[in-house]
Formats: C-alpha cells, sequence, structure tokens
C-alpha cells in the first residue's frame, strides 16, 4: 500500500510540474487602472485597444484614417512630435504593391547614445472584416501604454528610442520596407522591438532577428530580465522555415537591423477573422507583451545596443531559471558526451546485473508499438475532417474546438501508453525498459545537431534521464520523489511543444503532438515503470480523453461565437459577357447553397480568378450568375515606342468604381528587360537576369488601393516578344449593391479571411 501511496503522489507531483510549467509561461495577473501612472496598465491599455479596433481599418479602408488620426493624437498628448512618412513600396516575392503611411516619432536621449526602434503595424487584416484588435492593435496599445508610463517617470535616457508604427505590413511588410529603405532615421537604428500577434491569446514568443549569431542579443536578453521569458532557439528555426515574415524580417534583410520580436499564437481559429475584436484578446497575452516591453525598454534605453556576434546561442525558457542559454559550439561535445553516458549506464547496469541485454533490447517493443498507435491515433484528425468536412474551410487549421480535440488526443495516447507498458511490467522492469526511449532521443538529438541545431537542447532530459537510470540500477528500490524531480527538465522542456505545434500549425500537425507525448511517457519510464497502478491510469486517461472529445463535438457546431468561414464573389468577364458567383468554401451552407443554386458542374470553367491568399485557394464552386454591367478600368497608353529593338511601354490602369485591389496577371513566359509599378522597380532575383523571369504562374502583381489612386505600369521588352495583361479588378460591396438583392450573411458566418470575398470581379484582357 506505501508504494501505492507512494506512486499516487508521484504522479500527482508530474501533473503539478506540468501545471507549474505553463503557469509560469506568461503573466497570471492583469495590472488595473489602480496601477500607478509611471507603469505600465493592461486595462489602460485596453482603452486604447477600444479605440483602435472599433472597425476594420485595413489600407483603403475609412477607418484607417480614423486610427491613424487617434495614434497620432496620442502621441502628441505625450509631447512628442509626429512625422507622417507616405510613400510606394513593392514586396518583391509576394508581388505586393500599395501606397503605406508609417507613424514616426522620436524620443531624444542624451546625445551619447544609440538608437532603439520600438515598432508595431497599425493596419487590419483587408478582406475579413477583421478589427485587428490582436493582429496588432495589441500591439499599437502595448507601445501606447508602454511609452507613455517611460515618460511619466521623467528620466532621461541614454539612446535615442524611434517609436514607428508601420503601414501595410498586412499587404506586403509594405511600411516597413518604406522606412527601412527610404527613412534617412533607419540608417541610425541599432536594435529593434516589434510587438506582433498570430491569434487572440496564449503566451508571447520571443523570436530574435539577427544576419549574424544571436549571442549577444540572448545574453543581452537574459540581462534585461523580463518576468515570464516565453523563448527557445526551436521556434526562430521553425520560424525560418515558414512564410510568414514581419516586418522585422524586413529591418533584418534590408537595414541589417538585429532585433527582437514579440508575438503570442493562442486562439489562432481568431487569426484575421472578423472575431479578431477586443472582446475576444486574452488580458494575459496583452499584458505579456506589455511586462516584455517595460522591462526590455528600461534595460535597452540606457544599454550598449552594438550586439553583433559570430556566434549562436542555444536557448530555452525554464522556470525559476528563467533563460538557460549556451553557444552552438557545445552542441556535438554535449551530444557525444550523451552517448557516452549512455553506454557506461548501460554497462554498468548489465555487469550489476540489474537487467539483462535481452531485457533492453525488449524494452524497444512497447516503445515501437506506442509510436505506431501514436500515429494512427493522429490520424483521427482526418476522420474529423472527413466526417465533419466543413472545418478544412478553417484555413489556419486550428478549429475552435481544436484545444478539446488537443487534449482528447493526447489523453487518448497516454491511456494506450499506459495500458502497452502495463502488459510489459515486471517488477524492477523500468530500468531496463527505459534505455529505447533514451536511445531514440540521443537519435533525436543527433538528427537535430546536423539539421535543426535550434532544438540541440534536447540533449538536456536525457541527461537527467540517465541520472534516473543510474538511481534506479544503483538502488534496488525506487526513490519515488527524487526520481520524480529528475522528470522536471522533460516536463518543462518537450509538454510546451505537445501543445503549440498543433496550435501555431495546425492540427495537420496532431501526429508531432501524438508522438511526443508517446517519447515524453518514455523519458518518464524510470519513475512511471516503477508504478503499479498504470492500468488505472490508462483507465484514467481513457475517461479524460472521452470527456474531452465530447466537449469538442459540444463545440463543434458553428454559432455567432464560432462563425463559418464563407466567400462569396461575383465575377464578371468583360469580353465573354459572362457572370458567375464563386466561392472558395469546399462546402456549402445554407446561404452559399441558395445563391449558388446547388448547380454547379464539374464542366464549369474555373480559371476565371488567380489563386488567392497565402495557402493559394482556388475557386471550389461556381455558377452562371445574371449579367449585371460592372464598370472594368480603363487603360491608357502613355508611350509605346521601339528603340533599338527594344519596345518600352507605359501606360496607366484607371478604377472606374471604388476598386480595393487590382491583380495584374501576364503569360509566365514572358521576359521584361525592365518592369516598374509606380515607380518601385522591379528587380531581378537571385539567378535572374530578367525582372520576373522565373515566375512559376501567371501571376505579377497584386495592388492595394487607397483614394482610387491608379496603377501606372512601366515597362520595356523585346520589340518581337508577345505582350498580353489580364486585369482583375476587386471592390468588396457585393453584399451591399442592391442591384444584387443577394441575402445577408447569417449571424453564424463571417467573411472567409486570407482571400479576397465578398467582391464584384471585373476580368478583362489588355492588348497592346
Amino acid at each position: 500500500m506505501k508504494t501505492t501511496y507512494a506512486a499516487v503522489l508521484s504522479f500527482l507531483m508530474l501533473l503539478g510540474l506540468v501545471y507549474f510549467s505553463f503557469y509560469t509561461h506568461k503573466p497570471q495577473q492583469v495590472s488595473d487602472l489602480d496601477t500607478p501612472e509611471t507603469e505600465f496598465s493592461t486595462a489602460r491599455a485596453f482603452q486604447l485597444l477600444d479605440s483602435i479596433a472599433q472597425k476594420p481599418h485595413a489600407v483603403g479602408m475609412p477607418a484607417h484614417q480614423e486610427v491613424q488620426d487617434f495614434i497620432v493624437a496620442k502621441l502628441e498628448d505625450y509631447g512628442l512630435e509626429i512625422e507622417l512618412q507616405s510613400d510606394f513600396a513593392y514586396k518583391a516575392g509576394w508581388g505586393a504593391l500599395s501606397r503605406a503611411e508609417n507613424i514616426i516619432t522620436r524620443i531624444p536621449g542624451t546625445g551619447e547614445g544609440q538608437t532603439l526602434l520600438v515598432m508595431s503595424h497599425y493596419d487590419s487584416a483587408p478582406h475579413s472584416a477583421s478589427k485587428g484588435a490582436s493582429d496588432a492593435g495589441s500591439g499599437v496599445a502595448t507601445i501606447l501604454e508602454g511609452i507613455r508610463a517611460f515618460l511619466a517617470k521623467g528620466e532621461k535616457q541614454k539612446n535615442d528610442i524611434i517609436i514607428l508604427f508601420t503601414d501595410a505590413e498586412e499587404l506586403g511588410l509594405n511600411g516597413a520596407s518604406v522606412f527601412v529603405n527610404k527613412h534617412p532615421w533607419a540608417k541610425e537604428v541599432d536594435m529593434a522591438l516589434n510587438f506582433e500577434a498570430r491569434g487572440s491569446g496564449g503566451s508571447s514568443n520571443m523570436i530574435v532577428e539577427t544576419n549574424g549569431g544571436n549571442g549577444e542579443l540572448i545574453k543581452a536578453f537574459a540581462e534585461a530580465n523580463p518576468s515570464h521569458p516565453f523563448a527557445n532557439s526551436l521556434m526562430y528555426s521553425i520560424y525560418k522555415l515558414l512564410p510568414n515574415d514581419t516586418d522585422s524580417t524586413v529591418l533584418r534583410e534590408n537595414g541589417d537591423i538585429d532585433g527582437f520580436f514579440f508575438a503570442f499564437i493562442g486562439d489562432h481559429f481568431d487569426y484575421h477573422t472578423a472575431n479578431d475584436v477586443p472582446s475576444r484578446l486574452d488580458p494575459e497575452s496583452l499584458e505579456h507583451q506589455g511586462s516584455y516591453l517595460t522591462a526590455l525598454l528600461e534595460h535597452f534605453s540606457n544599454a550598449d545596443l552594438d550586439l553583433k556576434a559570430d556566434q549562436d546561442y542555444i536557448y530555452l525558457n525554464v522556470p525559476i531559471i528563467k533563460m538557460l542559454y549556451y553557444p552552438f559550439s557545445w552542441i556535438f561535445p554535449m551530444l557525444i558526451l550523451g552517448w557516452i553516458l549512455f553506454f557506461v549506464v548501460l554497462i554498468y547496469g548489465l555487469r550489476k546485473m540489474s537487467f539483462k541485454f535481452i531485457e533492453v533490447f525488449r524494452g524497444f517493443l512497447p516503445l515501437l508499438i506506442s509510436l505506431v498507435l501514436a500515429y494512427v491515433i493522429s490520424l483521427g484528425w482526418k476522420l474529423i475532417l472527413t466526417l465533419d468536412p466543413k472545418q478544412a474551410d478553417i484555413l489556419q487549421g486550428f478549429p475552435y474546438n481544436g484545444y478539446e480535440l488537443l487534449a482528447g488526443f493526447v489523453a487518448l495516447t497516454l491511456a494506450l501508453v499506459f495500458f502497452i507498458y502495463k502488459l510489459f511490467y515486471r517488477p524492477d522492469s523500468a530500468a531496463a525498459l527505459s534505455f529505447a526511449p533514451l536511445f531514440f532521443w540521443l537519435m533525436i538529438a543527433t538528427g537535430v545537431a546536423f539539421y535543426l541545431p535550434g532544438a540541440s537542447f534536447y540533449i538536456i532530459p536525457v541527461y537527467f534521464g540517465l541520472l534516473s537510470v543510474y538511481l534506479l540500477i544503483k538502488y534496488s528500490k525506487p526513490q519515488f520523489f527524487i526520481l520524480t524531480l529528475l522528470c522536471a527538465p522533460a516536463l518543462f522542456i518537450i509538454t510546451q511543444y505537445i501543445k503549440e505545434f498543433p496550435v501555431g500549425l495546425g492540427l495537420k500537425m496532431l501526429a508531432g503532438a501524438t508522438l511526443l507525448t508517446v517519447l515524453l511517457f518514455g523519458l518518464l519510464l524510470p519513475v512511471i515503470g516503477s508504478y503499479k497502478i498504470n492500468g488505472k491510469l490508462a483507465g484514467l486517461f481513457a475517461l479524460v480523453s472521452i470527456g474531452a472529445f465530447i466537449a469538442a463535438y459540444g463545440k463543434a457546431d458553428f454559432t455567432e461565437k464560432r462563425p463559418f468561414p464563407t466567400s462569396l464573389n461575383y465575377v464578371y468577364d468583360v469580353e465573354q459577357e459572362q457572370a458567375f458567383y464563386a466561392t472558395y468554401n469546399t462546402q456549402l451552407d445554407p446561404w452559399l447553397r441558395e445563391i449558388l443554386v446547388e448547380n454547379a458542374t464539374d464542366d464549369t470553367p474555373l480559371e476565371v480568378n488567380p489563386p488567392s491568399g497565402k495557402y493559394g485557394s482556388q475557386y471550389n464552386f461556381i455558377t452562371a450568375a445574371p449579367k449585371n454591367f460592372v464598370a472594368p478600368s480603363q487603360v491608357y497608353t502613355e508611350k509605346d515606342t521601339v528603340i533599338n529593338g527594344e519596345r518600352r511601354l507605359d501606360f496607366v490602369i484607371f478604377p472606374q468604381r471604388n476598386v480595393g485591389d487590382m491583380i495584374l496577371m501576364c503569360p509566365k513566359g514572358t521576359l521584361f528587360n525592365r518592369l516598374s509599378f509606380n515607380g518601385q522597380e522591379v528587380l531581378p532575383r537571385s539567378g535572374e537576369t530578367h525582372p520576373l523571369e522565373n515566375r512559376n504562374s501567371d501571376y505579377l502583381l497584386s495592388y492595394r488601393l487607397a483614394d482610387r489612386e491608379p496603377l501606372e505600369v512601366h515597362l520595356s521588352i523585346a520589340e518581337d516578344a508577345a505582350l498580353s495583361f489580364t486585369l482583375f479588378d476587386y471592390s468588396y460591396d457585393l453584399l451591399e449593391n442592391s442591384s444584387f438583392d443577394l441575402p445577408s450573411r447569417p449571424k453564424n458566418s463571417m467573411p472567409m479571411p486570407f482571400v479576397n470575398t465578398d467582391a464584384l470581379v471585373t476580368k478583362q484582357h489588355i492588348q497592346f
């Protein structure tokens, strides 16, 4: 009975360590309105946010100017002089053109220091009715409140502080490009702090942006001592592999400006949607952003900002210690030491006759069975998509019941793993069973050392696992308390990824979560393998899994709080005089079904529009629609001459209605000698001799209009080369246009994010 009680207490300790780890990831208390004026107050920041995020305020929208005016007025209230920087920018790779209007001000230092840049963007996501509370109203409010508190202290800092609110970030990071390439202050910036969001809750990740080594930046971040650092080198390694650049990337690439950016990614289903409103923003996430800004502003306003380095560091946050870091040069020595210790402990156990080699080898069987079953369990997400295909129209990949589903799949994995290891349980078998997962973790550590070095801290839990096995071999009776404490590094380091990967990258990463669950279980085997209650724990986790899936089922429907994303466009082909209704949805709700009349056919042409958004979405349903005239743009040729065998053409496209976006297409084989849009020269990319030479589609340009400003195109091309364009104009007034008499979008749905939707679209060919 005593052993059973000890096992129960040990298991409760394990749960407590997991809870403590997540508890330390972000602040648990939120500062209120009674907070002293010289300190950051989340409540005051929320008051600012309520004013910023009242309406959608993407570039070209009426509320965009209102938000700009509000920010300018607040900064002027702080006694700061404001500059508005306005210019066009073109984002190569994205093909994105827009006019950006940046808000810039400066707090002078003593004149003896360097320059710190604090920034966020103030435009909201276009097309989806997003009010931009999290992305990035939270960043704007954090900086406004943080700067107010900083100035309220009345102290003179050593370094200059530039405050920058960029524009057109959502369109192609264009505001950051305008600043770093065209503003004289950009050359003075030594370091930048950028505040962002990719959801409406969760802990704020610190990510490093640098062209060189991160060593000095990480040490400086640790010295600044933020209260709740949430950072690790693996997240940055993954970030660099994904197409999710931020304004910080532009500063790094175009200005060689190092820095940090901070972003929370929880509640990813709200990202870029109409649900990105202040009431859905987690106050603790805003508090977390404020805690970063307060600590780093206090530190870097007077610190040496020359933090260029050649050496990279492994880094991660750990409860109590806060930040643990060491140089990349330690990776292979630590890896080699891990392998040496593995064989030393193995040989020690064999020589003490604590187990036989066949028992160690047999330990691979339950681990392999568990890994296979964990992968099979992860396929449950595909089964859910088959049974409820509407979930696939949440393009972020993380549904409203994603947390419940994740908990259910992880609990089910644990239930099966506990049951499998119960079948292989023998008295004193915990040490022998532990070598298989330790071997797997050493293989993982070896792989990441070569291919993903930012994850090389995975070797640390292996050390503690080997120490636990050594203690099991040395002492005949398990010391549950000590062995449980030795599990802490594994729990602190690994559990966060079981959650973060599926939340940030979508439930398509569920296999990563379930497989990590098995591998984490393996690191805990020195203590769990000695339990005699594993059968009961298997039953407990089975019940937890059932409860989580029931809760997930209860949130599987779409309501006003959990709206279904829908898209609808009216496309008018000017030359063919044909009209279509089209949707990017893979599944039709009653509203879409009513409009599309359920008569889409396989032979209906789907090439009426280019792919849309970051996911390259295509129309999935299209049907003929009544022909209503929609005014196409007018094209005027300013110059069309041939000089020395080269054709030089200048033309202007004037919108004839309130167009929000223009997409310009040109056959991908077309070779331009020169190409510019609204004065922004398109330069050949690496390996190219012509601008946009290696396009993999006909897509040429996406231009976001403000105040119906025309598109000016200047190009030169070989005299005998064929030249034609296709232009798509988007005006986002389909549902308000009385000529179409469409039913209103139901309250349990919302505009689909990441695509051009609710638009009147004209398609026209341009020939010269």
